[in-house]
């Protein structure tokens, strides 16, 4: 039962997050400019050798005061402005989270890494569990300036979490009565609601987000999302 509230709890996150403030390029935009040139990597966080990008485009989403915001949003209440990338990889899950920690243990040049706060551990011990992973970084001379990349499974996470992701991906539409309800039930059994998993630059989010660019494709898959305040 707790491993199944838990679950809740995290594709709320991921249906929400996704689907909430934050925006994006718009679709024509992208089209045009995938005519004329390959995606590029518009991010300074280089990727892990062999990568292919698949997805690059803008980012902006607003953080509004007294609203939880964790990770690359950490900045507090404002509008923060950037890019996302999304490559493919033939690596191994393993072989990306080794990945994540080489970086994490010695920053590419212009970062420093972030230990995942405790507002986050939940978060992340969840990915961990579904096919995922992720690390944060900040930029050494803005500190407003950071990113989140993300190690993704796609056929891991699909595997894991495709039957419940129907279901939880229609809480946002709920009458507020029955989101409350349910909210209370979680905090009642676990300390926390699935409102509260909803946090401004999500990293399960961006994983969902990514799932339609590479659930076709056999390999892996990394989402750097790249952010400044503004």
């Amino acid at each position: 039962m707790k491993r199944a509230f838990l679950v809740i709890a995290m594709l709320a996150t991921v249906a929400l997050s996704s689907c909430s403030k934050g925006t994006s390029v718009p679709e024509g935009a992208q089209a045009t400019a995938a005519a004329t040139s390959a995606p590029q990597n518009t991010t300074n966080f280089p990727l892990i050798e062999g990568s292919t990008v698949l997805v690059s485009k803008g980012f902006s989403q607003t953080v509004n005061a007294g609203q939880s915001a964790t990770g690359v949003m950490s900045a507090g209440a404002g509008t923060y402005n950037g890019n996302e990338v999304i490559a493919g990889s033939n690596a191994s899950l393993a072989q990306l989270e080794s990945w994540l920690r080489e970086n994490e243990s010695k920053p590419p040049s212009g970062y420093v890494a972030v230990a995942i706060p405790a507002s986050m551990a939940t978060i992340h011990s969840v990915a961990v569990k579904n096919g995922m992973d992720f690390a944060i970084f900040h930029d050494t001379t803005n500190s407003k300036h950071g990113l989140i990349v993300v190690a993704l499974d796609p056929q891991a996470a699909h595997n894991k979490l495709g039957p419940a992701l129907f279901a939880v991906s229609k809480y946002q539409a709920l009458p507020a009565p029955m989101k409350q309800s349910i909210d209370a039930q979680l905090k009642q059994r676990y300390g926390y609601t699935a409102s509260e998993f909803v946090e401004a630059g999500s990293p399960l989010g961006s994983a969902a987000a990514a799932m339609s660019q590479v659930k076709d494709k056999n390999e892996r898959a990394i989402i750097i999302l790249d952010a400044t305040k503004q």
